[in-house]
């Protein structure tokens, strides 16, 4: 016969929870232990052996928490873009002056088919103005660098503008010289070879006494230009930007733009190297 029974006590320990502001969460570790012992001890002997181990323990090694970048890492990135724009610049360059030349290019062809057509639908003469203005950037430097359209009314010397000034974005301008070779450039703009253009000076906005040269589209829808042989044959308009690396042997930038008007009939025709 069994006079005594001993059996194991179960002793339930759990450590005290820790919690560190700086940490996410603000939760640190919870320790739970569960053991057998022949000995059954107090809650608070377990509970002090418990501190006592978890005060007498090593201190924790918090991760780091890496949300910034180092010196090194914002060297290497911005070495990185610099490489990157060395390659990219010198091929986005040459197409921004594309896309200028060929804006300024729309605008004055536009403006001719549409003086051209506004003579032909109201059966009157149209003139065409190109007014010589100084840049933004120096007011020493006349080009031509707008233009507008102008209907003639009654005996044909009273004038009613039908658009504002336009002006070219910069630096296009329309060119009023001539290349390396003595060829002119804009024959539209040669007042001093070709008598029968216009010319005068209008005050503009913020540009009084702006000179300008001109020239009419007939009701017919020609011109009053002559179809003659050179100098004096083909009418043309050079439009090229006035900051652009000149050609050696021609003077003028290799990205140009010319717009034709056919003495005639008065169509415009482009060209573009």
């Amino acid at each position: 016969m069994i006079s005594s029974l001993t059996r194991p006590d179960y002793r339930l320990t759990i450590n005290p929870v820790v919690f560190m502001p700086g940490c996410r969460g603000g939760l640190l570790f919870s320790r739970l232990q569960f053991c057998v012992s022949g000995n059954i001890q107090s809650p608070h002997v377990i509970k002090s052996q418990s501190y006592r181990r978890l005060k007498s323990s090593p201190p924790l090694q918090l991760e780091k928490d890496s949300c910034a970048f180092t010196l090194i890492e914002l060297l290497v990135v911005i070495g990185i873009m610099a490489m990157l724009l060395a390659f990219v610049v010198p091929a986005v360059v040459p197409l921004l002056r594309s896309t200028n030349i060929n804006g300024s290019a729309a605008m004055v062809t536009d403006e001719l088919n549409f003086a051209r057509q506004f003579a032909l639908t109201q059966n009157r003469d149209v003139e065409v103005r190109f007014y010589k203005l100084p840049s933004k950037a120096d007011p020493n430097d006349l080009q031509f660098r707008a233009f507008r359209t102008f209907s003639a009314l009654g005996n044909n010397t009273t004038r009613t503008a039908l658009s504002n000034v336009k002006y070219l974005p910069e630096p296009a301008i329309i060119s009023g010289t001539t290349d390396k070779s003595g060829n002119v450039l804009s024959t539209l703009l040669d007042k001093t070879n070709r008598p029968v253009l216009g010319n005068g000076n209008e005050n503009l906005p913020s540009a009084p006494n702006t000179p300008f040269i001109s020239f009419l589209f007939r009701a017919t829808g020609g011109t009053n230009l002559t179809p003659v042989d050179p100098p004096g044959g083909n009418w043309y308009l050079t439009i090229y930007l006035e900051n652009s690396p000149k050609d050696a042997t021609t003077g003028i930038p290799n990205n140009y733009f010319t717009a034709q008007v056919d003495a005639v009939t008065g169509r415009v025709r482009t060209y573009r190297p």
